[in-house]
């Protein structure tokens, strides 16, 4: 018999789950398939001797994740894709500075920079929606329609409730699930301790869950 998920943890899904939304690649695109660290490790000493290939590969294993983090910070798609582009050049351009440690994946490092990145180019510029809100791009063939706008309605309630967060909380929950990272790299992220990150992650989780809800089913919020 399974055990019914917590509330605490259906929240934790449900974020992960809505991330999800944020992404440079359509539904006509071949299944991302992630490698594990020691490929990455790999990848990366091949790509510091030169090889182009493994740049590319190390492009490609990170840039959706990238813009998955620095989307949640920033106040449009088109923002976020110049931000990507900029720190994915900057992570390439400074593997030789890169130096592993044990149980913190090349993956930290990467959105480090992208988290540095958003925050030196919009630092002065809070997330916000525009008038007529960040649309998705025409669903590729054989995506159902009903279901691209659900999707739709989910981002846009992720995107409002995240720019209603402090800068801090946006920035610590983004990097726990656009970036997929744990408080101990976050922590070293942004320079907090873990216990300290998963304190703020706890309490802005159940927040910014509660506030989707209510965007999503306004029917059932008291007037």
């Amino acid at each position: 018999m399974i055990a019914a998920a917590t509330p605490d943890r259906a929240g934790d899904s449900l974020l992960a789950s809505l991330w999800t939304a944020f992404s440079l690649r359509h539904g006509g695109d071949e299944p991302f398939v992630p490698l594990a660290e020691d490929a990455i490790a790999r990848l990366v000493e091949q790509a510091r001797a030169g090889a182009t290939g493994a740049r590319q590969l190390l492009y490609e294993q990170h840039v959706d994740r990238v813009f998955r983090t620095v989307r949640g910070m920033l106040r449009s798609d088109a923002d976020a894709e110049d931000v990507t582009q900029d720190a994915m050049l900057t992570v390439l351009s400074s593997l030789h500075t890169y130096r592993p440690r044990p149980d913190v994946r090349f993956a930290a490092w990467v959105m480090a920079i992208a988290a540095n990145t958003a925050r030196r180019r919009f630092r002065r510029r809070r997330p916000e929606l525009t008038e007529t809100g960040d649309l998705p791009d025409i669903p590729a063939f054989g995506v159902d329609p009903a279901e691209a706008l659900d999707r739709d309605r989910q981002r846009r309630a992720l995107l409002v409730a995240l720019a209603e967060l402090p800068d801090r909380e946006r920035e610590v929950i983004t990097l726990r699930y656009g970036a997929d990272l744990n408080a101990s790299e976050i922590g070293a992220a942004v320079g907090a301790g873990s216990a300290a990150i998963r304190k703020m992650l706890e309490r802005t989780r159940v927040r910014l869950g509660a506030r989707i809800d209510e965007l999503l089913n306004p029917e059932g919020v008291a007037r």
